[in-house]
């Protein structure tokens, strides 16, 4: 499945994954597949079938990265309405060994519901953490950049494939 339905004043609206693909770019794919996959499971548990209000929605993200960031504000608007937070210290998921930077992410909304959705501690491989590190120190080669690419395109595929039990934890808070 990869849309997902929310309300935006009243109106359902059907939001398609590869829609948020034309939106964001091909700058964190990995981030915009995992992303899209964290608020259908987030909206599965606290509404089952039924469209949010996407307005009644906040999002408190472990990741400070814009793939996160882009998927968030194209499903919820939440980065648009204030009701974004960055808490890159969120205990849970906490896998990249070179700095502060959780795979977790918390969905609220308006009446108290939250849920905590968390990446799989065995889903980015440890090369991945890597070319983020060389990324930040600017010391990529060639070579490093078009093997990150094809790294990040595989595994946004492999998010949007995979079973939701095999890439996600998903624990309900409230």
């Amino acid at each position: 499945m990869s849309f997902i339905q929310v309300k935006d004043r009243g109106e359902v609206l059907t939001l398609q994954f590869s829609e948020l693909r034309n939106y964001h770019g091909r700058l964190a794919l990995m981030a915009i597949g995992v992303g899209f996959r964290v608020v259908q499971a987030a909206l599965k548990e606290l509404y089952g079938e039924e469209a949010p209000e996407r307005s009644s929605l906040t999002v408190r993200s472990g990741h400070a990265g814009p793939g996160f960031r882009d998927a968030f504000e194209y499903t919820t608007r939440a980065v648009t309405r204030g009701a974004y937070i960055i808490d890159v210290e969120y205990p849970v998921a906490q896998y990249d060994p070179h700095r502060a930077q959780s795979y977790a992410y918390v969905i609220s909304d308006s009446q108290g519901a939250s849920v905590e959705v968390a990446l799989k501690a065995d889903f980015l491989p440890a090369v991945f953490y890597e070319y983020l590190k060389k990324g930040r120190e600017g010391t990529m080669t060639e070579e490093d950049t078009q093997a990150n690419e094809q790294l990040k395109a595989s595994l946004c595929e492999k998010a949007l494939s995979l079973p939701q039990s095999e890439l996600l934890e998903v624990k309900r808070l409230s």
